[in-house]
């Protein structure tokens, strides 16, 4: 018994680690559990579901106010991120103090605060130089001239807002659209349209001279050598690019260049394109040479010229800062190095006028009696058309001919032209000068189809007729228009005048509110008085183009040898 006493205490012994006669060891501490801690917070304004996620795994869900807590449990240290998964359909919920480090305590301090889905506010704007504002409520903002704005104020939906436009500015209009309502998610079609306005004078004197040292002189080149401040029978519409004026010198067959847009009597060019130098004017072809350039267009990047005897377009890009750069891109042939007459969808007869949009090209193709459309910028030399007015088709070119069956019709209609040479389009409505029918035909909306029909004529009391004559709504061969958006303007060529609407007409035979060039619209005089053999700042001889530079109306006043700046009063 003794034996066996013995050997269980030393069995004992041995199981815990000591043998007998170790009295002074102690057994092994357990091992010790890692603290591991919550997180926890509360949530405040909540109306509906909400579902929380702990480090992208974990995911809780409450649908009323109050605390909650993860089951998760993270070690100390260890880094937490609490979000926000799915909320209300019209809650917006965020989150406080959803993110950190463990610091040894459960972590309490996380917070999410519900309230209502508020939506931003904004639109576009377009022409606004001059920056004026629009008003939400308390917030007022100033607008860019051109793009996007968003107000920072927000709105719940089913709440109303009402914008004002504010802090007119001079010489020029604004509209508003869609600016007031009630919210159904965010508000992104409010719109602001501006444009130039020009408060002219009947009979108004300009205020510069670009071809002659003063406003009583007209001799071609000044009397003398062709140079940096002469005009030759100058045609068609300059063009106002990056605030640099381009003039068309058809005579001299060139381009003149001005930085900036002059403001001083017979002031010089500063480069010239189509020649080496300013002296040159032999007419060619080529990339660097034109041959009786006619009308200009410009847009954004993009310089254009209707160079009229090469029965072709030339594109630059960038418009030119310095003499003699080659052409970029040329429309009407298949290369710079030709000059053929054609009809078809590559090709051109004579074109007088060219006018470039930020999406479209179109050109007034005189000769073949059509005005052709590229609905995106070309790319390539010879690009085809993609669309053709005044005739039914691509392969049709008289004049008049409203049946497409290649034969001329004794009298016009709302389908047919006759020499256009002049255009203009603000992408939604689209107006033409007819010139041989002493018309000009305007579209409401841009055209889509072959042959589109015009919706208003002005000159003539219809569609059908094509007289000459001197009136307030009659005219006599004009060639070249413009327009603000609002504002219309046309070169009446032999009338010796500029007419002026307010208000572009949606109505045929609307006639206009102001004049230039003439003291009434029943007079057609090219000299100023009428029975002297001079030209003064008031009057016109033939003029073939418009352009706008605010404040500048910018005539081409061709007979004349000379370019017109009339300012906005």
């Amino acid at each position: 018994m003794a034996r066996a006493g013995l050997w269980s205490v030393a069995a004992w012994m041995a199981a815990c680690g000591g043998n007998p006669g170790d009295e002074g060891t102690k057994p092994p501490a357990p091992p010790t559990e890692t603290p591991m801690y919550a997180v926890k917070g509360t949530v405040s304004g909540l109306a509906g579901e909400l579902t929380l996620q702990l480090n992208g795994q974990e995911r809780l869900t409450r649908a009323a106010d109050g605390p909650f807590a993860f089951e998760t449990r993270l070690e100390n240290q260890t880094e937490y991120t609490v979000g926000v998964l799915g909320a209300p359909a019209e809650q917006d919920c965020a989150v406080e103090g959803g993110t950190g480090r463990v610091a040894g305590a459960d972590v309490e301090s996380v917070r999410v605060r519900c309230a209502a889905k508020t939506y931003a506010l904004g639109g576009t704007v377009e022409g606004a130089r001059g920056a004026p504002t629009l008003t939400l409520g308390t917030e007022t903002l100033a607008l860019p001239v051109d793009g996007r704005f968003t107000f920072t104020t927000r709105l719940p939906r089913g709440g109303t807002y009402e914008v004002r436009l504010d802090n007119p500015v001079p010489g020029l209009r604004c509209t508003l659209d869609k600016g007031s309502g009630r919210v159904a998610g965010a508000v992104e079609d409010i719109t602001v349209r501006c444009h130039d306005w020009y408060t002219l004078a009947t009979h108004a004197a300009a205020r510069g001279v670009l071809g002659q040292a003063d406003f009583t002189h007209r001799a071609e080149e000044r009397g003398g050598p062709t140079g940096a401040g002469t005009l030759n029978a100058p045609l068609g519409s300059a063009v106002v690019v990056d605030a640099r004026l381009y003039v068309s010198d058809r005579g001299a067959h060139r381009l003149l260049g001005f930085s900036p847009v002059p403001t001083l009597p017979g002031a010089d060019a500063g480069w010239v394109l189509g020649q080496t130098d300013f002296t040159a004017d032999v007419p060619g072809t080529s990339d660097l040479k034109l041959n009786q350039p006619a009308g200009l267009g410009g847009a954004g990047t993009r310089l254009a010229v209707a160079d009229q005897r090469n029965s072709r377009v030339l594109l630059y890009t960038p418009p030119p800062l310095l003499s003699a750069t080659p052409a970029t891109l040329v429309l009407g042939q298949e290369g710079f190095d030709t000059s053929a007459f054609g009809c078809t969808p590559r090709t051109l007869g004579f074109p007088q006028g060219v006018f470039l949009s930020r999406d479209k090209v179109l050109v007034a193709d005189t000769g073949n009696h059509r005005v052709l459309v590229w609905n995106t910028p070309p790319t390539t030399n010879g690009q085809p058309a993609d669309l053709v007015l005044g005739q039914q088709d691509f392969t049709h070119c008289r004049r008049n001919d409203a049946n497409g069956d290649g034969t001329s019709e004794s009298k016009p209609g709302p389908t047919t032209l006759y020499n256009p040479t002049g255009v203009w389009t603000d992408g939604q409505r689209l107006v033409v000068v007819d010139s041989f029918n002493n018309r000009v035909l305007v579209w409401t909306t841009f055209p889509t189809t072959h042959g589109q029909p015009a919706d208003v004529v002005l000159g003539q009391r219809d569609f059908t007729t094509s007289t000459a004559g001197l009136s307030a709504t009659a005219m006599d061969n004009p060639t070249a228009v413009t327009s603000t958006g609002a504002q219309l303007f046309v070169a009446d060529t032999l009338n010796h005048r500029v007419l002026v609407w307010n208000t572009l007409p949606t109505t045929s035979d609307t006639p206009p509110d102001r004049v230039l060039g003439q003291a009434d619209f029943t007079h057609n005089d090219r000299e100023d008085p009428p029975t002297g053999n001079t030209p003064s700042a008031r009057s016109l001889a033939e003029p073939s183009g418009i352009t706008l530079a605010w404040p500048h109306v910018v005539v081409t006043d061709s007979a004349n040898h000379r370019v017109l700046l009339f300012a906005s009063e």
